[in-house]
């Protein structure tokens, strides 16, 4: 899978959905016309004047309808654009997985939650995507959904029948499946595609709503003359919005059929890629196929129906032909042809599973490219990376991992971890804490700080930045003002002893991401400035690389010369030019710029970046840090490990 291919084609697709909404506007606008107009001249209408006067209300209704449809979308999507995952999940009353509720969840054992909570984990450090916050959806059916406008709003939904009827592997796979959705842009598909699909059925709760009232109000028969007022007119609208809204979610179904049902077969294949396991998504599915289900009780499920793992409510005939999932049959025989249907399941789940293991893959990204970035990588998970990333879990003390997964200690954790960073002096130390303390006079414990700040000295360095991944979702639940607070402390703490290092370029970088939940002005660079900042950031990561002179320049040049050589760049080759002493602020401003080119570019970048970390076949511990520090510019997931 190509990162950079399946966000082109999920920018594509969106486009599609868009085309597609507005087609099915004028269709059903042209319908809304002619069901006003005859049902006018049919029923109401006693001359040829009347005619004119259908003609007026028909057209009137229209575009009344076709605004009110426009309306409705632009409103639903900015609703969700603003809310992100967490108001989906809300929505469909799930209930949010911390460290301090979890004796709060009954239909689920904390040690099945807490093992839900370490695949989330593991998948988040082999795959580079922000940790998503778990929400738990209280029902029995087997399901889970994945939602968000980019992956750091993002979350992730699992029903409490999954947890207890899914082993840990079958689990993993489900998981996957929607870390693929993350992965390759289907989340922000999603949310728009639920704000079209409440537009295009709006109008039928507005025809459901007017025909009530004119229900229950006089049940007195009207003359055909009497019935030619307002009343009449009202009732005309009334059928009309009925019968042009079910044709409206009718084709809302049509469009989510064509849109989600190729995406669903692809998570499917990334689950497997990601994993080398075939058989836990496929058992996973053919629990649901053999009777566990996958019903969501809650009324919002139809509105997000296309974002769950399985279909949340029963559907036959029509609506089984235009569902938004492939059949399970289907989806089991491309996991595996070979599969075995006649399973039976006991509570014994991981006997017949472990048999059947496939071999996995021992060969990965840190294996095989010594570090390297390398483009082809972006948004691929290995399954010798989520096996990495369970070590590194286990690296990480309990205390550190608690700390991380608590809002109330995330920031100060987010503090520790610059410090243990920084220079030991007490000048230093009295410079950090003055910060810290000019803008928190309560909440922050320099007792708790200090405890937190030792403990990470002792840690591996190869645990830090993992740590910082696992910190992030409590730091993306802070208010605004709570987040300037952070974002001033951070680069405050960072600069106390007089230089930017490395890590805390990757840090503030990975922080500014996180702070700055924003996905505009996307390829809106000026060349100049782009071609400027690609050499920049050559030129960092060549000074970082441990190499003589000599072939410090050649690895610049290797670099500049992958953008030179590039189709996309060819024209603006004479403005790759190697430049001296490139200050740590000078990259975090190019990569600033570089984070609003088009994904094509971002490919030819990282291709760049990564001939000159690789030039002299090692990577050095800075350059790794400044490869982080890249990836999260350029919205490229990557291995936190």
């Amino acid at each position: 899978m190509n990162f950079f291919e399946q966000q082109d084609k999920a920018r594509s697709k969106t486009s599609r959905l868009v085309i597609m909404f507005l087609i099915g506007l004028v269709v059903l606008g042209v319908i809304a016309f002619v069901a006003v107009f005859m049902g006018y001249i049919l029923f109401l209408g006693d001359s040829y004047n009347d005619e004119e006067e259908a003609l007026s209300i028909a057209l009137t209704f229209a575009i009344g309808f076709v605004i009110i449809l426009l309306l409705a979308t632009w409103f639903e999507i900015s609703q969700l654009r603003r809310g992100g995952g967490p108001k989906v999940a809300k929505e469909l009353g799930g209930v949010l997985l911390e460290e301090g509720n979890l004796d709060k969840i009954e239909d689920v054992s904390q040690h099945k939650i807490k093992v839900l909570m370490n695949i989330n984990k593991e998948m988040a450090l082999a795959s580079g995507v922000p940790v998503p916050n778990l929400y738990l959806i209280e029902d029995e059916g087997v399901n889970a959904f994945a939602a968000g406008y980019t992956p750091l709003n993002s979350v992730i939904g699992v029903t409490s029948g999954a947890v207890n009827a899914l082993n840990r592997e079958e689990l993993q796979g489900v998981i996957a499946h929607e870390y693929s959705h993350i992965l390759n842009g289907d989340v922000k598909i999603n949310l728009r595609f639920a704000g079209i699909l409440f537009g295009l059925t709006v109008i039928y709760f507005i025809g459901e709503f007017l025909l009530r009232i004119i229900g229950s109000g006089s049940r007195r028969r009207s003359s055909k003359k009497e019935g030619g007022g307002i009343g009449g007119v009202l009732v005309i609208i009334a059928i009309a919005c009925f019968v042009v809204g079910l044709i409206g979610r009718l084709f809302a179904n049509i469009i989510g059929s064509l849109v989600s049902k190729q995406r669903e077969f692809l998570a499917d294949a990334s689950a497997v890629q990601f994993t080398r396991n075939p058989n836990g998504i496929a058992n996973a599915l053919n629990k649901i196929r053999s009777g566990f289900g996958s019903e969501v009780t809650s009324a919002s499920s139809s509105k997000f129906s296309h974002m769950f793992f399985g279909i949340p409510a029963k559907s036959s005939g029509f609506n089984a032909l235009f569902g938004t999932h492939p059949p399970l049959t289907d989806r089991i025989k491309r996991i595996d042809p070979a599969f075995d249907f006649s399973k039976a399941y006991s509570d014994q789940k991981t006997n017949s599973d472990q048999a059947k293991k496939v071999k996995r893959d021992n060969k990965g990204f840190i294996e095989n490219v010594a570090g390297a970035i390398i483009a082809t990588q972006a948004g691929n998970v290995q399954a010798v990376n989520i096996k990495k990333a369970g070590e590194i879990l286990k690296k990480i003390p309990d205390k550190l991992l608690n700390y991380a997964s608590q809002k109330t200690e995330a920031v100060s954790l987010l503090y520790a971890l610059i410090m243990a960073g920084s220079k030991e002096t007490n000048l230093i130390g009295s410079i950090q804490k003055r910060i810290i303390s000019d803008k928190y006079e309560k909440g922050i414990s320099f007792r708790g700080l200090e405890e937190k700040t030792l403990l990470i000295k002792k840690l591996d360095l190869s645990c830090r930045l993992p740590l910082l991944n696992l910190i992030i979702p409590n730091i993306k639940q802070l208010t605004e003002k709570e987040k300037g607070l952070v974002n001033f402390c951070v680069k405050g703490l960072a600069l106390a002893d007089g230089k930017v290092s490395t890590f805390e370029i990757a840090v503030i970088q990975i922080l500014k991401s996180a702070l700055n939940d924003k996905d505009d002005n996307f390829g809106s660079n000026n060349e100049d400035s782009e071609c400027r900042s690609i050499s920049s950031v050559i030129c960092f990561i060549a000074s970082k690389g441990n190499m003589n002179e000599v072939n410090t320049k050649k690895a610049i040049e290797k670099g500049l010369s992958e953008c030179k050589n590039s189709p996309i760049f060819s024209k603006h080759s004479s403005k790759f030019a190697p430049i001296d002493q490139v200050k740590p602020e000078d990259v975090l401003k190019s990569l600033e710029t570089l984070s609003k080119s088009t994904f094509k570019k971002k490919e030819v970048c990282l291709n760049a970046f990564s001939e000159t970390i690789n030039f002299d076949k090692k990577i050095t511990t800075e350059e790794k840090e400044i490869q982080y520090a890249i990836f999260e510019a350029l919205g490229c997931p990557h291995p936190k490990i």
